[in-house]
């Protein structure tokens, strides 16, 4: 938290004031009161003096701040929001690190490890002062697990600073013991976001500091409905807003906003702004602009700039305006799809004009661009999607974006609104129902494919125009005590999940895809920023509404990574490990452990099977098989015989893998991206070019066929619900290939399957799992699968019980009942 300072007489310096609460208010000196007196405060214009003045408890400073300075003492606290949430840290130790014990060092050493104090029932540590460095030198210090995970420092603390490499850490100013705050309460009734001043008086002069709203802000939620709901003959308009002033809501029909109605919007309860016009106003175009005072770094309003409703039901485009939605006039799906069962689904990754730009049928320039277009290729008979064996489709972001020039190319990773399906992939932007229309009928006809729809959605940051930082910049964003953004997500700014309305901004736009648009799941970007708790609330109350909905996130971020951190929750994970592994692997460079491993669920990383989404390429990056390639400038456009063979093998093992096996469309058809590792807003290269599915139909039927045995006779044993027994799988290996018996143990019934690897350029002789195995017919090996059993070229076990594995090959066998 940034604060003001003021020069004063007697070298008295004010640090800051702010509202604690709405009918308190807390004071920090820049040193400590050293007087028994209490300082003079006044408030307002009208100097009334101000009520109940005393010195905050230092217990209170210490829960904030994570320390106070008793005489020659320290006592360092943990932050009680900090120790609910890591409840299981503190049981194996949590230590304090700091710049005054070389940080790391200090774990697993008592001398700096937190205890919990009785009476407090808070996790503290006593140590002398003289151990930081003494009264005179200030220090950075953080919280620490014994297994050396450090301990984030919430943004809205005190005196939280921000490092060069954007770490978090509390800041130790020996001046400021906690005896450097007072508490006091306003005389009159107030608004936080009023610009009011608190003036000190000492010696005859008076100085003045602003009073700023405090970190309670952040806590402040409402229940009420918001964004324009129309009601019978009315249309009611609400905005949350917790430091405006003043906002105003604009009405016009036609979109350039010839006539325009303003209405003055008044302030209800819960900050929520409010405006009633007496019509139904379904169809009309409006936006808010919103006012408010700057008394922090933080706010940033500005009363000129049209600001798109965040829970506006349909924009225009990214610079809005709104359109009013008459809820009543769209009609929920009458039937929902059953999507499949999370450990039966096969996902593949797309995007809709990847889809629809090459189609090889008839469609105008603007289906090309959108939903419609979409719709129609999915219901030609052969179509692509039709025609390979997934059961569900995961698309990129699909919600109101920012690019301005709808023709022009972009991910979607950007987002503008969460609640619009995106207007540059609608027919007619200006049209309240178009791009939901098409999109509802899009997701229709994917489920009439038997295809379930997984939305990719991004909530760790938005996009251009930011709109919401003009609603309440301090609210919604993560900020530094300077007021800049925290910009972990790569993008300009990162989303504060953590405040009560960014998370109902999240349950209420989800929730309405579910219900109107009959969405199946949702993949969560950069789900690191958004954190674990708020990832386990959404779930939660999607579950509420949707028992069956997908849930997974992308568990890293610049900041971090918390695949292990969400293993005891009900969310799936992309598994980059697995990614980065297969590729290395397959090239000779990984291990038969690391093979057994992803083959069998990365199980100490998940709770449960279909909590790992194994995939080896997504929309980012290089794709497969430009990152495999044996062609000296990267590029697979024209593959080579081994670069084939290491797909096909990666195929197999992809489908033998326990966990949800994902593919980027066209990975079937060996599409590479000429070796370009960004192709964000390449719309040319990222087109599906379905003529490779003549050049390549070998490797696309040998695709099809794994995946229909992965669902068909193979799902009892690779897409199992639970974790399997101990002795399910036996292996054996020789250098880096691998044998794996599944059901070894033969708990899920009778039938095993042996399949085997080897990534080597020479033949290896591999043993079997279990010298007394009987092997039955061969189904597949690196180029061919018949459930029907190979009958030529197939793949010799010696008199001594070794499978004679080709090189760079792979290959699946039935086991015969002992």
């Amino acid at each position: 938290m940034q604060g003001m300072q003021s020069s004063m007489a007697e070298d008295v310096k004010i640090k800051w004031a702010v509202w604690t609460s709405p009918k308190t208010g807390l004071l920090a000196f820049a040193s400590d009161w050293k007087s028994s007196d209490l300082p003079e405060l006044y408030f307002g214009e009208d100097r009334l003096p101000v009520k109940n003045l005393r010195r905050e408890d230092p217990l209170n400073f210490a829960r904030m701040s994570g320390y106070w300075i008793d005489k020659r003492e320290i006592i360092f606290v943990l932050p009680e929001k900090t120790a609910k949430e890591e409840k299981a840290a503190l049981k194996e130790g949590v230590y304090v690190a700091g710049s005054f014990n070389d940080w790391a060092k200090a774990v697993g050493d008592d001398a700096w490890k937190l205890e919990r104090d009785e009476e407090s029932g808070l996790h503290c540590l006593r140590v002398p002062l003289k151990a930081v460095g003494g009264a005179r030198k200030s220090q950075s210090f953080k919280f620490v697990t014994a297994k050396e995970r450090w301990l984030e420092v919430p943004v809205d603390l005190p005196n939280c600073i921000v490092d060069d490499y954007g770490n978090r850490n509390f800041h130790l100013e020996p001046k400021c013991t906690g005896a450097h705050e007072f508490v006091f309460e306003p005389p009159l009734p107030f608004n936080v976001a009023a610009d009011i001043q608190l003036i000190f008086c000492r010696g005859g002069k008076d100085v003045a500091v602003t009073m700023k709203p405090g970190p309670f802000v952040k806590k402040m939620a409402s229940k009420l409905p918001l964004g324009a709901v129309v009601e019978d003959d009315v249309t009611i308009f609400r905005l949350f807003s917790p430091q405006a002033n003043r906002v105003s809501v604009h009405i016009y029909k036609d979109v350039e906003a010839t006539r325009v109605k303003t209405i003055a919007m008044v302030l209800r309860e819960s900050c929520v702004w409010e405006a009633r016009l007496p019509r139904n106003a379904h169809g009309e175009f409006y936006h808010f602009t919103v006012d408010g005072f700057a008394a922090d770094v933080g706010t940033l309003f500005d009363p000129h700039f049209r600001v798109l409703d965040p829970y506006a039901l349909a924009v225009t485009g990214p610079k809005g305006p709104a359109i009013v939605v008459d809820l009543a006039r769209w009609k929920p799906p009458v039937r929902r799809f059953q999507p499949p069962a999370w450990h039966e689904l096969i996902v593949l990754e797309t995007h809709v004009r990847d889809l629809t730009a090459r189609a090889p049928i008839d469609l105008t320039e603007q289906e090309r661009l959108g939903f419609a277009g979409v719709t129609k290729w999915l219901k030609t008979e052969g179509s692509y999607l039709r025609s390979l064996g997934i059961n569900a489709v995961e698309l990129q972001p699909v919600q109101a974006f920012d690019t301005a020039n709808f023709e022009e190319y972009g991910w979607g990773y950007m987002p503008v609104n969460y609640f619009s399906p995106a207007p540059q992939y609608g027919s007619d932007p200006q049209s309240p129902d178009k791009a939901a229309q098409e999109f509802k009928e899009m997701v229709e006809a994917f489920h009439e494919a038997g295809l379930a729809v997984i939305l990719d959605v991004v909530y760790n940051h938005v996009g251009e125009p930011n709109h919401l930082q003009y609603v309440d910049r301090g609210y919604y964003f993560l900020l530094n005590a300077d007021g800049a953004y925290l910009n972990f997500s790569g993008c300009g700014n990162t989303l504060d999940a953590d405040t009560p309305m960014v998370r109902r901004l999240m349950v209420d736009s989800l929730i309405h895809l579910i219900e109107y648009f009959d969405v199946d799941g949702f993949r969560f970007d950069l789900g690191e920023l958004i954190g674990v708790d708020a990832l386990v609330h959404v779930e939660r109350a999607l579950k509420a509404v949707k028992p069956s909905v997908i849930f997974i996130a992308e568990p890293w971020s610049f900041r971090g990574h918390i695949i292990r951190e969400l293993k005891n929750t009900g969310i799936a994970s992309w598994n980059d490990g697995y990614r980065e592994f297969l590729k290395k692997y397959l090239r000779g460079e990984g291990g038969a452990d690391g093979l057994f491993y992803f083959l069998s669920g990365s199980r100490d990383a998940f709770r449960f099977p279909a909590q790992t989404v194994n995939y080896v390429e997504s929309h980012d990056d290089r794709c497969w098989i430009d990152e495999i390639t044996e062609n000296p400038n990267g590029s697979g456009l024209f593959p080579t015989a081994n670069d084939r063979r290491r797909t096909h093998i990666m195929f197999a093992i992809l489908m033998m893998s326990h966990g949800i096996p994902m593919l980027l469309a066209g990975i079937d058809f060996l599409k590479s991206k000429n070796g370009k590792r960004n192709t964000y807003l390449d719309g040319e290269e990222n087109a599906l070019p379905y003529e490779r599915t003549l050049q390549f139909p070998h490797t696309r039927d040998y695709l099809n066929k794994w995946m229909a045995f992965r669902l068909g006779l193979g799902k009892a044993l690779l897409c199992p619900a639970h974790p399997v027994e101990q002795g399910f799988f036996s292996t054996a290996a020789v250098r880096n290939a691998l044998a794996v018996v599944y059901n070894a143990n033969t708990t899920l019934g009778s039938r095993r399957w042996l399949f085997a690897v080897n990534p080597h350029f020479e033949e290896v002789a591999l043993p079997l799992p279990e010298g007394d195995l009987t092997v039955g017919k061969q189904l597949a090996d690196h180029e061919r699968f018949d459930l029907a059993g190979l009958t030529s070229a197939t793949i010799p076990i010696d008199s001594t019980a070794h499978l004679r594995m080709p090189p760079l090959s792979c290959a699946l066998w039935q086991i015969l009942p002992d």
